[in-house]
């Protein structure tokens, strides 16, 4: 099942957390957990010719004070009800004590240029 960017919001949005597209936002630098994503590859499919989906690479970043963050468990459990099979990096941020869990998803979005 290919996801949406709509349907992509809406479950980063039913976390109830701070969620920032492309760069961080001011008021949430010290917030956690938080998420944070941004579109770093897009792969345009065609046909006759012809423009009409783009499927884009995003990579979200969750950053929160403990390991396996019940808000980040629960990001991947409603992922994983769709299909989604995300390979989670984590890191821990020793200079600021938070840690950082990472991975990439592909959104299938129309007319991104167009």
């Amino acid at each position: 099942m290919q996801l949406t960017k709509e349907d992509f919001i809406e479950i980063l949005d039913s976390l109830g957390i701070p969620v920032s597209e492309g760069i961080n936002k001011d008021e949430y630098v010290n917030v956690y957990p938080r998420i944070v994503f941004w579109d770093y590859y897009w792969e345009f499919i065609s046909a006759s010719n012809n423009i009409y989906e783009t499927v884009v690479t995003y990579q979200v970043s969750f950053f929160s004070k403990e390991p396996r963050n019940p808000k980040l468990l629960s990001l991947i459990k409603e992922l994983l009800k769709r299909g989604i099979f995300a390979s989670i990096s984590h890191e821990y941020i020793e200079e600021d004590k938070y840690f950082h869990s990472f991975f990439k998803v592909d959104i299938l979005e129309n007319g991104i240029l167009f």
